[in-house]
């Protein structure tokens, strides 16, 4: 038997219910507010459907069935869970069994192609709203485009990284159609840089 990794919260949790006459409302309200589930952000390894819905969500655009719709709903499969088949009544291993050469390929190529596409309404949305706050340094789109992904938080090191690559370019231009359509171009790419990290795979 695998032993809780918390057992100090799970012991919080059972006596602020008990205490409150099992109040769902004050135990949720404990939850909450407490500690371990702020730090246990981003300390997950999202399943792959929820790589799949989470990108689909981002960028939008399969919200009715379309030619292509059957495709996408079998991409959580060719990562490694195949949701009507699970290996066994216990439902699927979680964690860093989601992950090996193949699957993690498939994830990094799944999102990349999707964020990619400018044209999609979440894409479209997401670099209008870069313009209209008029991020123009490659410090404050990106800063952007993190937050407008999750929010999420990379290593500095990572967020370095991203900051140079596109600011290899100089200056974000929004000024005239020519200036947008390249600057949407050096989004696209940055979006895609930033599925590709470590960050992105966890919830």
């Amino acid at each position: 038997m695998t032993p809780p990794i918390d057992q100090e919260a799970i012991d919080l949790l059972t006596d602020t219910l008990i205490e409150s006459n099992y109040d769902i409302r004050s135990t949720l309200r404990v939850l909450f507010n407490s500690e371990f589930f702020k730090n246990a952000r981003f300390a997950r390894l999202k399943s792959p459907t929820e790589v799949v819905v989470g990108t689909l969500r981002l960028v939008g655009g399969a919200e009715f069935p379309a030619p292509g719709i059957g495709d996408l709903s079998r991409q959580p499969s060719y990562m490694g869970q195949d949701l009507l088949n699970p290996p066994s009544v216990e439902g699927w291993h979680t964690g860093a069994e989601w992950i090996n050469s193949g699957s993690l390929m498939r994830r990094v190529n799944f999102t990349a192609e999707l964020v990619g596409d400018v044209e999609r309404p979440g894409i479209k949305s997401l670099v209008e709203r870069l313009q209209s706050q008029g991020d123009k340094s490659a410090e404050k789109v990106v800063d952007g485009c993190l937050d407008l992904m999750g929010p999420l938080e990379v290593q500095p090191e990572s967020r370095v990284e991203l900051i140079q690559f596109v600011g290899e370019k100089g200056e974000f231009g929004w000024s005239s159609p020519e200036q947008t359509e390249e600057s949407k171009a050096r989004v696209s790419e940055l979006l895609q840089l930033i599925v590709s990290l470590r960050e992105y795979q966890y919830a």
